[in-house]
This record gives structure tokens, C-alpha cells and sequence, in this order.
């Protein structure tokens, strides 16, 4: 499986971010996108994922197009999106939450228990509202959220932020995971890097909504390369 983006532009109404990106991953891969503030990651991702329209270029996956596609219809296809904000059904219960995302899919009750398995906190807490877990914890339930559908494609935009050094390595841990089970996953990085790059392979680095370089993640792992690049 490949997730391509051809020469995409993108944005908010009449403000264009993204100036004809290009952008790939392959299965069982674990990709970093990269950049500063502002430079369009986290639009790239959207666009990816349905939630901002392609007004220029394309989007396929294995060949197919998906350029135009709902959110629920690129779901479908395989890629599941986990915002950095916004990313659980803060008012209902673990279980509920699961039961929500799992609406659209087939065997719901192995889908879920599937989920306890691999994530037995939210066992713990399934008749807890969302809104009452921890940073953590929440996070561990949006991940969750996205993977019930068993995707192909896995995003993540900065899935890390903020959290306890414990739940950022079992973050890790799970990705990693989840990348020898063939799942190819992609990940937005503002903290972290170096943990995040150190099980990655290939760095996309994202300048004002354009590609300024894509190379092996080890490299950025050298001295002094990351903050050169960065800066």
C-alpha cells in the first residue's frame, strides 16, 4: 500500500497554505512530517484525511484517487486521522466512544474487545467519561478511536504534546507496534523529535506549505542536525 499526495494545494476558504505539496508513505513504514510553526503540517494532514478540500492536485491510495473525498469516505478507504485537539467524544464514556467509531464497521464487539486488548487502561476505564481521563489517557483513547476501523494509514498530529515521559513511551511502544503489524503510520512531530525520529525512517520537512527536503530520519538524528535543519 502507498499514500500519495501530488502537487496539492490547499486551505482555509480563499487562504491557500499548502503551495503544491507532494508528499508519500509506504506500508509498515513510520513517517515524520516536520517544520516550523505555521509551515502547514497539521493542513497537510487535514487534507489528507477529507477534512479541507484539494483545490489543486491529487491524492491516491495504491493508484486510487481520493481527491474530494468525505472524511467518512477516506476513513473508509483505510486512513484514519487523529487530530491534536478535539480528538475524543468528550461527554461519553470510553465504551461509548469506542461504540461510535466503530459505527461504520462490522463486528463491533471483537473490534472493541480487540481494542481492550492491546489497550487495557481503557478496560479500566471504559464507564469513565472522556473527559474526565488524564492527558494520557485521552490521547491513548484517541488512538484507540482511530485504529477500531483496523486502518491502513495511521495519522497522527503531534500525538505527544504535553504528556508524561511514561504515556510518551508507551506511544512509542504502540507505533511501533503497530508499524511490524504492517500499518504505515505518519506522524506530525513538534516535541519529541528525537525519540520520534529514532524509530522512523524517512523525514518530510514542510516550509510555508512547501517541500523543503525529504531525507532518512537518522540523519536528523546527528549532532546539531535537527536544530540546523530547524532553524
Amino acid at each position: 500500500m502507498k499514500l500519495e499526495v501530488k502537487a496539492v494545494h490547499s486551505g482555509y476558504g480563499k487562504v491557500t497554505i499548502l503551495h503544491g505539496i507532494d508528499f508519500h508513505a509506504g506500508s509498515g513504514e513510520i513517517t515524520c512530517v516536520l517544520g516550523a510553526n505555521g509551515a502547514g503540517k497539521s493542513t497537510l494532514m487535514k487534507t489528507i484525511a477529507g477534512h479541507l478540500p484539494v483545490n489543486r492536485g491529487e491524492i491516491t491510495i495504491d493508484g486510487k484517487p481520493i481527491t474530494g473525498a468525505t472524511a467518512l469516505q477516506v476513513t473508509r478507504a483505510g486512513i484514519a486521522y487523529v487530530p491534536q485537539e478535539a480528538n475524543t467524544f468528550a461527554e461519553l464514556t470510553v465504551r461509548d466512544n469506542l461504540l461510535a467509531s466503530a459505527l461504520n464497521f462490522t463486528g463491533t464487539a471483537s473490534r472493541i474487545d480487540e481494542t481492550y486488548s492491546r489497550f487495557p487502561i481503557l478496560k479500566e476505564r471504559a464507564h469513565q467519561q472522556a473527559s474526565t481521563l488524564s492527558g494520557g489517557e485521552r490521547q491513548t483513547l484517541a488512538i484507540a478511536n482511530a485504529l477500531i476501523g483496523a486502518p491502513k494509514f495511521l495519522i497522527l498530529d503531534e500525538p505527544t504534546a504535553g504528556l508524561a515521559p511514561i504515556f510518551v513511551d508507551r506511544i512509542v511502544d504502540w507505533i511501533c507496534e503497530l508499524s511490524r503489524e504492517g500499518m504505515s503510520v505518519v506522524w506530525v512531530v513538534e516535541q519529541n523529535p528525537e525519540k520520534i525520529l529514532n524509530i522512523s525512517r524517512t523525514t518530510w520537512l514542510i516550509d510555508a506549505g512547501r517541500n523543503r527536503e525529504t531525507l532518512p530520519s537518522a540523519d536528523l538524528l546527528q549532532p546539531g542536525r535537527l536544530q540546523e535543519m530547524l532553524l
